[in-house]
C-alpha cells in the first residue's frame, strides 16, 4: 500500500512538472511537431515514465532533469529565432513537391516523402486531380499547403464587382456569469465602463451563460438554458 501511495505521488509530481514545461515551450511546441521538440518530447518521457514506474528513483532526480531538458529546449529555440542559419541547420525547411500540375521528383527524394502520401495529402485538402495544383509545399512540420490554378479557385466578391459588409468578429465578454474583462480591455473598454456594465447587468449576469460582442459593441446573450435571449446595442 505504501509502494502505491509513492507512486501515485511520483505521478502527481511529475505531472506538474510536466505540465510547468509545456507551458515554458510555448504554443508553438505543441502546435508542431519539430526534430527537436521530437526528441525533447520522447526524452522527457522517458525520464518522466522511468519516475513513476520505478519508486526507488529519486523523485528529486527526476523532476530536475525535467527541468533542465525542458530549459534547454527553450535556450535552443530562443537561439534558433534569433539566428536563422542555426535554425536551418535543425530544423526541416519548406519544400516545393509540385509546381503547375507537375511532381517534383527529386524533392519528393530529398524529403523522402512516398508518392503514395502525396496523393494522401491532396485528398486531405479536397484535390483529386493534381493538374488542379499550381503550387504545393511540404511545410516543416509535414502538412502540405496548396495553391490552386486560377481558373479552378472560386470567384469572390471582387471578381465579381460585388460590395459586402466586413466580417463580424465576435468576442466573449461573459461567460458563465462572469465578465470578461481582459477581452473588454482589449476591446477598448476602460476600467470605469467595465465597472459600470457589472453594475447595469449584475442582476442579469447569474442568468447568462454566455455572451459574445462584436466590434460594433453589439452584444449577443445566450442564457443558461442555452437558447438566445435577445440582441442589443451599448
Amino acid at each position: 500500500m505504501q509502494t502505491v501511495g509513492i507512486t501515485v505521488f511520483h505521478i502527481i509530481v511529475t505531472m506538474i512538472a510536466l505540465l510547468a514545461m509545456s507551458l515554458l515551450m510555448g504554443k508553438r511546441h505543441m502546435g508542431e511537431l519539430t526534430p527537436l521538440d521530437f526528441i525533447v518530447s520522447i526524452t522527457i518521457g522517458t525520464v518522466a515514465g522511468a519516475g513513476i514506474v520505478d519508486p526507488s528513483i529519486d523523485l528529486a532526480t527526476v523532476v530536475i532533469s525535467i527541468v533542465v531538458i525542458g530549459f534547454a529546449q527553450f535556450i535552443i529555440s530562443w537561439v534558433t529565432m534569433k539566428n536563422r542559419k542555426f535554425q536551418h541547420s535543425i530544423m526541416f525547411e519548406p519544400t516545393v513537391i509540385i509546381e503547375n500540375g507537375i511532381i517534383i521528383k527529386a524533392n519528393l527524394q530529398k524529403v523522402k516523402l512516398p508518392l503514395e502520401s502525396v496523393f494522401g495529402l491532396l485528398r486531405d485538402k479536397g484535390i483529386f486531380d493534381i493538374n488542379e495544383v499550381e503550387l504545393a509545399i511540404l511545410e516543416p512540420h509535414g502538412k502540405l499547403s496548396i495553391l490552386k490554378k486560377a481558373e479552378y479557385q472560386p470567384l469572390n466578391a471582387t471578381q465579381l464587382n460585388f460590395t459586402v459588409r466586413p466580417n463580424k468578429i465576435l468576442t466573449p465578454v461573459i461567460i458563465e456569469g462572469e465578465l470578461q474583462t481582459k477581452n473588454l480591455e482589449q476591446m477598448g473598454f476602460s476600467a470605469l465602463q467595465i465597472e459600470e456594465l457589472g453594475k447595469q447587468y449584475k442582476d442579469t449576469l447569474a442568468n447568462v451563460f454566455v455572451a459574445f460582442m462584436d466590434q460594433n459593441r453589439k452584444l449577443y446573450v445566450i442564457n443558461q438554458d442555452a437558447q438566445e435571449t435577445g440582441i442589443f446595442r451599448h
